[in-house]
């Protein structure tokens, strides 16, 4: 079979694999899509060599088919899947608080180990959730970081007649903007890239273009208090500078993107106006499934934000034009 592998800082090659024999508690997939998302950016540019091994297979946003299962699994040849990628340990201190997508001993399929950019993958039929038909196999491919929306918006407590503003309109920052809304949040979104801006436009979201004065406008937009919730999705560090300025008092900010480096925040709008700042990481199985609700019902579309699919050949090329910042939002390898 063929598969994607690491094999360094801003390498991809493309070879032959064998094909994996699953286990007693394992189901085999035939891998349909896997999404590229801005943690694949990140490894790479080589910023996650200390989790990520040469020539190891990345992919964490995979959808699949079944191909063979265990009997009683509750899965069977067909069956149109997901894969939660995270594995825990169980029995430390995060997993027994309920955090165990937190926990100490943490590790993800695709990150730590091999993920889903490869034709066929062995997966534990507890890390599966099953697909409605109805949902295409692109928008399946979105459920993963709808997913780690589901939860950012979750745990900022964004609630019905909120106003929230999101730094960055790629798909997480809209998949953000776009989960607030369907809570009954006013929303809008800062971002730069002209192609982005107009696809935040087709989903009827307020944005706040470049060249603008974020804080003199989120002043404006809300009267001078500032928003209720604030979320730093670019990895930016001037948007990490000014993210604690557009927060009311007792307001929240929350950190979803990864900064690779430590970068300034203002502290003095944490003291002046006793802001809640927290980070914001990956889902529990509760937020997937919500976020297969919501793609299944049509509460939250996501199709307008694949802008192209690729071979699995061709992911060097689109882990490169991803980086770029142009004409993307959301790239799939089509395996």
């Amino acid at each position: 079979m063929r598969a994607a592998f690491y094999q360094g800082s801003r390498t991809f090659t493309t070879g032959e694999a064998p094909q994996p024999t699953p286990g007693p508690d394992e189901a085999l997939l035939r891998v349909r899509r896997v999404g590229i998302c801005g943690t694949d950016l990140h490894i790479f540019q080589g910023h996650l060599d200390h989790r990520v091994p040469k020539g190891g297979v990345i992919g964490h946003e995979t959808f699949g088919e079944v191909v063979e299962a265990p009997t009683g699994s509750g899965f069977s040849s067909g069956s149109r899947v997901v894969v939660e990628p995270v594995v825990s340990c169980g029995a430390c201190r995060a997993c027994g608080m309920g955090a165990s997508y937190l926990c100490y001993q943490l590790k993800v399929l695709g990150v730590d180990l091999p993920g889903g950019m490869q034709e066929y993958w062995a997966v534990a039929t507890k890390r599966l959730l099953r697909v409605p038909d109805t949902v295409s196999d692109d928008q399946a491919a979105v459920i993963e970081p709808l997913a780690v929306a589901v939860h950012d918006v979750a745990r900022a407590q964004v609630k019905a007649g909120d106003s929230v503003l999101v730094f960055g309109g790629g798909p997480i920052g809209a998949l953000i903007a776009l989960v607030a809304r369907h809570r009954g949040a006013r929303v809008a979104v800062v971002e730069v890239n002209p192609f982005r801006l107009e696809i935040l436009k087709t989903f009827g979201l307020e944005r706040v273009g470049p060249d603008t004065d974020v804080v003199g406008w989120a002043n404006q937009w809300t009267g001078s208090t500032g928003v209720d919730v604030a979320f730093e999705v670019t990895g930016n560090p001037s948007a990490a500078r000014t993210v604690a300025d557009v927060v009311r008092v007792w307001g929240t900010v929350s950190i979803v993107a990864i900064h690779a480096e430590p970068v300034p925040v203002n502290l003095y709008q944490m003291f002046a106006r006793e802001l809640v700042m927290h980070g914001s990481r990956l889902y529990a199985r509760r937020d997937w499934e919500e976020a297969i609700r919501l793609v299944a019902s049509g509460a939250v579309p996501v199709t307008p934000l694949v802008s192209r699919r690729i071979p699995l050949e061709a992911l060097q090329q689109g882990m490169e034009e991803a980086l770029g910042g142009g004409p993307v939002m959301k790239v799939l390898v089509e395996v």
